[in-house]
Formats: C-alpha cells, structure tokens, sequence
C-alpha cells in the first residue's frame, strides 16, 4: 500500500494485523514496510519479495483472510459473532419484547384502550388482578397462560426495571408505530407529486386546542384517490397566521415536499377561509398553487342548517328530536319495539335515529326513519301517555299532541320529501374519491330537482297533501288551518279558504326557495374553481351538427388552456404549443368516442339502418 502523506510503502497486512511488541521468530523489530515507510524504489521488487517470504508477514496475511471471512459471512460486528453468547441474549431479548409489541399493535388496530384503573408493577399471569388492569395487560396474562412460554418465561423472571410493560414503554412502542406510518404515507405524498392538505381545529376534552392534519393524493401503486390522516398538532395561536405557520412547520417536519401542496380544504370560518387574514390566504402567499375549496359536505351542511331555519321546519325538526329523547329510554324503547312488531311486522327498523344538534346531514336518516315509524310512534306515546308514572305519561301526552298537529304532519312530509332527494348527494360528497367537477355537477342535478319541484309546486304538493291526508284519516286527526288574522306579524298569515293551499304557501313553497338559494350559494358556486379546468371537459351531449364543430377548442377553450399552462408551467414537461396540439387530439378522441355512444344508444331504439355505419359492426 502506498502512502502519499508519507511518499512510501507500507505492507497493509502487518500494519494492521502484527503485535504491538515484536514480529515473527525470536520476537524481531518491526522496521520498513511495517513500521517506517520504504521508499527505496531501485532494490524494490528484490525486498518486497523477501518480505513475502516472511513467516510473521504469512501469519498477519492468514489473520485479514480470516476476517474478510467472518464479515462476508455475517453483517454482525466482530465483537458479537467472537462473544457467541452476547449475541444469543440479544436474539433472547428480542425475541422476549416480539408478544408485547405485537400486543401493542393488536390493541392500536382494534381501537382497544391499553390502560385500566391499575395498569402498573408486576404482572403474574397466574394471578388475576383486584381490579381491570386494562386490556394490554389482560391480552399479555391470556397469551402467556395459551402457550407462550417465552412471555411467561419473560414475566415471571426478568427483573421489575426490566419487564418492558410499563405506560411508558407503550408510549414509545405507539409512538415507534407511528413514526413508521408517518414515513411511509410520507413517501407515498411525495411520490404522488401532488397532494390537497385537510385540516380542521377544534379542542379535545381536556381543553387542548389542535388541528387534525390530512392529505389527499393520489396512490401510484394502487391507482386511486387516497385521503389518511398524518397527525393531531396541538395549538397555541388560533389566529390565521399563527395556524397557518403551524401547517407548514408541521408538514415540512413530517418531510412533506411542500412544493407539491397543490391544494387546501378547509371549513367556512373566518379564521380557516378568510381571503386577507385567513389560512387559506396566507399559505397561498408562500405557495401560489395551493387552491383553497371548501369543504364539500360541510357547505352542504350549513346550507340545510340555514334552509331549516323557516319556522315550521325548526319547530318539526325540535319536536322529532324532542321524541327521540323521550323514547330513547329501555322501557318506553320495549313499548316502541313492541308497537313496530304489531303495526309494521315486515320492518327492519325498531327505534328512531337521533336528531345530531351539529351534523345536519345526519337528520337526512332521522326524517326518513321517524316518517317510516310515524304509526307504531303515535301508537307507542298513547300506551305511555296511559302510565301511572306522572312524568312518563304527561311527557307522552304534550308529544302526542304536538306530532298530530296538522302543521307537524304537513312539514314532516315536506321535509321527508326534499331530504330524499337531498340524501344522495350526502352520500356522495362523504366518499374519499369524490372530485370537485363530479360533486359539483350532483349538487347541480339536486339544484335542478328542487327547481322543477318549485316550477311544479301544486302537481308535486297535491301528492303530498293526499299521504298526509291517508295518514291524517288513520290517526283521527281533523285538518284543519291555524287561525288566521288580518295583522299577523309573527307568522305566515295566507288568506285563502283551501287547507292544501295554505300549506303549500306558508310551508312547501317558502322551504324550496330556501333550499335552492341555500345550496346554490354555498355547493353550485364553487364551479367557479372549475372555471379555468372546464376547457378539458367539452359539453356532453352534442347535437348532430355541432359535433364537427366541437372537435376543435373554441377560443375561449384555447385561452382557458393558456391561463392553465401558465399557472402550472412548473408542473408540465411541455411548451404551450404542445399543449394546444394535445388539447386537440384530446377534443378529437373524445368526440369520435361520444358519436359511437350516441349511435349505440340511438341503435338501441331505433331501426339499425339509421345508425352510424361505422358503429354498425361494434354492435
């Protein structure tokens, strides 16, 4: 080996490998190619041969062999595979702390609390405990008392220090557990190159405020939409800035390539949407891209909160709420059970859902169900209204009267109405591979539905107004008009002598405008994202004589793309030239596709003979 720092040779096995005394035979001085450098470069190859000759310079060559050896063989240090009995208690440890890990996992997949009301000191397996110990322990005492002798082993020798079961050490095996999740949805992120960051802040129980942090993206490997949750970060400043700066300092920690944040969803509040002062505003400073979109069920869900709010549909909506409660008790429930079974034996549903005070959607499901139950409901109040128990029976009997009132009955068929055609669209919009064009043209066909309802008020009521009838005849309850008045000030006041025309001004008409506004305002006019993005989506269906016309962008198409191209220049490989030529053979394609589509679906009813001869064959 040569050295340059000492512009000499040195043998790099007796460097390494001879003893700290002397060498070979009779204990000999170490010298050149040893100790000192040789750089007598004329008598070099005569030297460097009798130096090969050398007993101790074979013995030195035969101890690197057998290491080269011993490390090829095994990537443990040397220390361990010398000290065989070191490395057996390591794989002995291991092997010991392999049940308690896994039982910590066990318990995080099953969403099984760890602890119990005296989760520390020794654990006996042989001995149960005085009091729950927490499942952890339960599950470590099962498996040890199944079979597993290593644990048991592990539990009833290893020393108190040692046991490797306290709240603390389960902290960091959960902790552990996460840094590996967090890892890799990491990579999963930044392999997507493009991710939208959900986030929402609200308090724990003890007070605490924090934000849930999500991302959405899409899975490579999997091919689909993903949205999984990274963290809970605990919050100090609620201000937009101050949250914001929480954001980004968190997902760069996680090693979140922030470059790719290419959108945000968030709620409605000031401090989350504002356009000056609010998170969405000051991450765009950083990060131009990142397009805030509300978030989708939730705009549906204050546009319902604020289309209930017309008096009628607020004092229904309190009243079924109010019955719930009252029948949600074991003995009123038996008597509630008991009328289902007799009055609609072939139902599947026994009980009414609850009325949620915060998520609206969720009453879609309460309405539905308590209309189905409307029957055994009365049915059940008249047998509790019959208790000797005062409270019982003067509870059953104020209800009873409230739910058959002519307005309750009337505004519960109304809202069941709307609610069913609203349902779906709650559905949808809670779907994590739901897109904005898609959710926006459902709220768009809710939005239509509504319209043509209200177009349609008197045909769409009239039907309305005869199951109210039906169920009014069956409960013996006489429809009749609230007392009306020339000044009424605190509530709807129609003059008109018809039952079915006062309802459907006072309560039908009024809740569908309010609806259509409210959805209108808060879901539809989000297309307004979509804007720039529409040139992608061409119209469908077109008529005959456009489609030649349609396989071409128009120039509002062509400067849409533009503003797209450069907006998003970073993130495309290609000019704006080879942008347009794709956008026209992306209109191309897509028009001869959309013609084979209607000549299928116009062969389908019509003579084959007037269908397109190319599509002929297909069929």
């Amino acid at each position: 080996m040569y050295s340059p720092s000492q512009d000499g040779a040195f043998c790099i096995y007796c460097r390494l490998f001879s003893p700290a005394a002397g060498i070979g035979p009779g204990n000999q001085t170490r010298g050149a190619l040893v100790l000192t450098k040789f750089n007598k470069w004329t008598t070099a190859k005569e030297n460097f041969k009798d130096h090969e000759t050398k007993d101790y310079h074979k013995t030195c060559v035969l101890l690197g062999s057998n290491l080269e050896k011993v490390v090829q063989k095994s990537h443990d240090s040397v220390d361990l595979q010398i000290d065989k009995q070191c490395k057996a208690e390591i794989a002995n440890n291991r092997k010991r702390l392999l049940p308690i890990a896994e039982t910590v996992i066990l318990c995080g997949r099953q969403n099984w609390a760890l602890r119990g009301k005296n989760d520390c000191g020794q654990l006996s397996p042989d001995e149960e405990p005085l009091y729950n110990d927490g499942g952890f322990r339960a599950l470590l005492r099962y498996r040890a008392l199944g079979g597993d002798t290593d644990l048991m082993h592990h539990l009833q020798n290893s020393a108190l220090n040692a046991t490797y079961i306290s709240p603390r050490i389960q902290n960091e095996m959960i902790s552990a557990c996460s840094d590996l999740i967090l890892a890799k949805l990491v990579a999963q992120v930044n392999a997507a190159k493009c991710f939208c960051i959900l986030a929402d802040e609200t308090a724990d129980v003890s007070g605490t405020e924090q934000f849930s942090l999500c991302v959405r993206y899409v899975d490579e490997c999997a091919q689909k939409i993903r949205e999984d949750f990274l963290q809970f970060v605990p919050l100090s400043d609620v201000t937009g800035k101050g949250m914001a700066a929480v954001i980004v300092e968190r997902l760069a920690a996680f090693g979140i390539d922030l470059n790719y944040l290419r959108g945000q969803g968030y709620d409605g509040a000031a401090a989350m949407s504002g356009r000056f002062n609010g998170v969405q505003a000051f991450i765009r400073q950083m990060y131009p891209l990142a397009v805030y979109v509300h978030c989708g069920a939730h705009s549906l869900n204050l546009a319902v909160s604020d289309a209930c709010g017309l008096p009628a549909v607020r004092n229904c909506l309190g009243t079924l709420g109010s019955v719930h409660n009252f029948l949600n008790t074991p003995k009123r429930l038996l008597v509630l059970q008991d009328s289902v079974t007799r009055l609609l034996p072939t139902s599947e549903i026994t009980r009414l859902k609850s009325v949620c005070p915060t998520r609206w959607i969720e009453r879609h499901d309460s309405v539905l169900v308590f209309i189905e139950l409307f029957k055994p409901v009365c049915d059940a109040l008249e047998t509790t209204a019959e208790w000797v128990d005062r409270d019982s029976s003067a509870g059953a009997t104020q209800l009873l009267l409230s739910i058959k009132q002519p307005e309750f009955i009337v505004t519960l068929h109304v809202v069941a109405k709307v609610f069913a055609i609203n349902l779906p669209l709650c559905r949808q919009l809670q779907t994590p591979n739901i897109d904005l064009a898609n959710a926006m043209k459902l709220a768009k066909d809710v939005e239509e539905l509504i319209r043509e309802m209200r177009v349609n008020a008197v045909n769409v009521f009239s039907s309305i107004f005869a199951a109210v009838t039906t169920l009014c005849q069956y409960l013996d309850v006489e429809l009749l008009m609230p007392r009306l008045s020339k000044r009424q000030t605190n509530r709807c006041n129609v003059q008109t002598d018809s039952i079915e025309d006062y309802f459907r001004i006072s309560v039908f008409v009024p809740f569908l405008d309010s609806f259509c506004v409210q959805l209108h305002d808060r879901l539809v006019a989000h297309n307004n994202i979509l804007s720039s993005f529409m040139c992608l989506l061409p119209q469908w269906p077109r008529s005959t004589t456009s489609v030649a016309a349609a396989r071409r962008p128009c120039d509002k198409q062509i400067a849409e793309m533009s503003c797209l191209v450069d907006t998003y220049a970073a993130d495309l490989s290609c000019n704006k030239d080879a942008a347009f030529g794709e956008l026209e053979m992306w209109y191309r394609q897509l028009s001869s596709q959309e013609e084979c589509i209607e000549c299928m679906m116009w062969w389908l009813v019509r003579p084959a003979t007037t269908s397109c001869t190319r599509c002929i064959p297909l069929l």
